[in-house]
């Protein structure tokens, strides 16, 4: 049986086939005629014959966070897939590594026992771009190796889409490019020291700017032949005129500190001396580099200055200073206190970003594409140029389930849609049939605020894990609609459908660190039952369970902790982790935290809206406020 695993060789040459479904990052073509089982998290495909005993199961993994050591996501991987999900008694066999399209496949296979059961599992771990992919095969037989390799084969992986942050528009002057941006070097002569040409060391250069118009700049100097480390605070004021940027400092001094214990790490405070004040207007613009996947805040002066250093030697910009965003590769600088100067940025942002009337600083964004979306109190209102989509909040009156798809979708209309409008021509309600089913009806319509005739689509695709909002399209006329997001296409796996379904992305807003106190949770629960391959009787069932909670308190401190209780019915393990320390929020898109696990992680952070609150997404995960 040894030899179905060739197939796992097939991902060191990515072969590109048609492309007949996606999920996630990942397009292959399903296996024919296998059972498909569609879940939020993965999808499994499974074939079997009950009278020969024999089965195999694929299961693909949407997309985790991952670390950039393949083998390591692979490790993780295993323990967390396999372990927790059958019996291995040796560890994987590995085959060679194989990289493609900014990606790394790492794969291994063992021999599996589950009450009496046996077989081989297959694990292949695609890691990049700080994210993995898993697929796990489970088969007891040599019969699908074909299966098996036609899908392998199939896959193409693509890069998720990186995009510069929406921009948040209450000052549409400053926040072009609102945020925390750092740099680093192992050399930076720009205090004029002997030691200067040492290599066995670095500098970190960081600024914040805030929206109302305030900035900070920081920068950190650590060099082994030094006996103290330097640390320079400036802060003052900034304007945006186009493409320029003036800084004018009001206070800027340098401190010397000394090396506790003799490493890299504050001691106690030496000096502390005024610094010469250097206003200057530099030309900006932030440039996205596709070799590292990122964009950066390019400043380009006439001349060098003591703040920023000698000019980059990177030429695609001359007499420039290239700035990252802050994330885990390139972190913000831990402060002598612990992160004081960021506590009192952050007070100053409480101060002057007051709360909206709904409790929330932020209730308008502006996407880099054009959109611009605006929190209302039965939906978020997204519009570009004449077209105007509702993404309607959860609705149990327009949401609660109904076997008839077509009456279902009826009821949805005259809940969301009628009340609104005050006559209707042309309708039609045209759902179609799937195992994610589509609800579409459209009409002339008449407002009844406006007077103003309009075009009017509904639009909901129900997703396997009872996902899916309702969107409403309101444009000039029917050709105005299909201009943009197509003509009605009677097939629901058509590309069009996930098109407008993307729409409901749009309901996205920034997040201030005002909006973060209190306590906000996360909980999930799975099971899996298993079922003997050769007899049919049940096989037990394996449980998951999870609660993870996040609480902001005064002081920009926070206390985190997730408890995790998994395995087989019957031989429960429970686990749990829990740190607490300090945040902050370098920009209004990412939240920053001392302590997660043992290390500092920035997370990726945003609101999306329901009535009457918000959900709190941080990495990916949905945090619903415990009041």
């Amino acid at each position: 049986m040894k030899k179905i695993f060739f197939c796992v060789l097939c991902l060191n040459v990515v072969i590109t086939y048609a492309q007949k479904e996606a999920f996630d990052l990942i397009t292959y073509t399903p296996p024919k005629a296998w059972k498909k089982q569609p879940a939020e998290g993965a999808v499994q495909f499974s074939k079997e014959d009950a009278t020969k005993g024999t089965y195999c199961m694929i299961t693909v993994f949407k997309a985790v966070a991952g670390t950039a050591n393949s083998k390591e996501n692979f490790d993780m991987a295993w323990t967390s897939l396999v372990k927790e999900t059958v019996t291995v008694s040796t560890a994987p066999e590995m085959q060679p590594a194989a990289t493609e399209n900014g990606w790394e496949v790492q794969s291994g296979y063992a021999p599996f026992e589950n009450d009496g059961n046996k077989g081989v599992v297959v694990l292949v771990t695609s890691s990049g771009f700080e994210k993995m992919m898993n697929i796990v095969i489970l088969t007891n037989t040599d019969v699908y190796e074909k299966n098996i390799t036609a899908f392998l084969e199939s896959i193409d992986l693509k890069k998720p889409e990186i995009s510069s942050p929406p921009i948040e528009s209450n000052n549409p002057v400053n926040t072009a490019i609102a945020g925390t941006w750092g740099k680093a070097g192992s050399v930076n002569p720009a205090y004029n020291d002997a030691y200067a040409t040492s290599i066995a060391g670095y500098t970190k250069d960081q600024y914040t700017f805030n929206s109302n118009g305030s900035y900070h700049f920081i920068s950190k100097t650590f060099r082994m032949s030094y006996d103290k480390i330097l640390l320079v605070k400036e802060s003052g004021t900034y304007q945006v005129s186009e493409n320029n940027i003036t800084i004018n400092p009001q206070t800027s001094v340098i401190e010397a500190w000394s090396k506790k214990d003799g490493v890299d790490k504050w001691g106690k405070l030496l000096s502390s001396q005024k610094r010469t004040i250097e206003k200057i207007t530099y030309q900006f613009t932030k440039h996205y580099f596709s070799g590292i996947q990122q964009w950066n805040l390019v400043l380009q002066g006439g001349k060098t200055t003591q703040r920023d250093g000698p000019f980059s030697t990177n030429t695609t910009f001359t007499n420039a200073w290239y700035y990252s965003p802050i994330t885990s590769n390139n972190p913000l600088i831990e402060l002598p206190g612990g992160q004081q100067l960021a506590t009192e940025e952050l007070k100053q942002e409480d101060k002057i970003q007051q709360p909206a009337a709904n409790g929330f600083a932020f209730t308008t964004t502006n996407f880099d594409d054009g959109w611009t979306s605006i929190v209302q109190e039965d939906w978020v209102q997204t519009t570009k140029g004449n077209i105007k989509v509702l993404i309607h909040y959860p609705n149990k009156k327009a949401d609660d389930y109904n076997p008839d798809l077509l009456g279902g979708l009826k009821n949805a209309w005259n809940v969301l849609v009628a009340p609104k409008y005050s006559s209707a021509t042309n309708m039609e309600f045209k759902p179609l049939h799937s195992w994610q089913s589509i609800e579409f009806a459209e009409a002339d319509m008449v407002e009844k605020a406006t007077g103003k005739k309009v075009h009017v689509a509904l639009f909901k695709k129900n997703y396997s894990g009872g996902n899916g909002k309702f969107l409403e399209f309101i444009t000039a006329d029917k050709n105005a609609f299909e201009k943009v997001f197509g003509a009605y296409i009677n097939d629901a796996s058509a590309d069009n459908w996930d098109k407008i379904a993307a729409m409901a992305n749009y309901n996205k807003f920034a997040i201030a660190a005002s909006d973060l106190k209190g306590k906000w949770t996360n909980n999930f629960t799975g099971m899996t039952q298993y079922v003997n391959a050769y007899t049919g009787a049940s096989a037990g069932a394996d449980t998951h369970a999870s609660n993870q909670n996040f609480e902001f308190t005064a002081g920009n401190t926070y206390k985190w902790d997730l408890a995790v209780a998994s395995g087989f019915i019957g031989n429960i393990k429970f686990q749990g982790v829990k740190s607490s320390g300090k945040f902050s929020v370098p920009n209004n898109w990412q939240v920053y935290f001392s302590d997660i696990e043992g290390k500092p992680k920035t997370y990726n952070a945003f609101f999306t809206c329901i009535k009457g609150a918000r959900i709190l997404w941080i990495d990916d995960i949905g945090y619903g406020k415990k009041e």
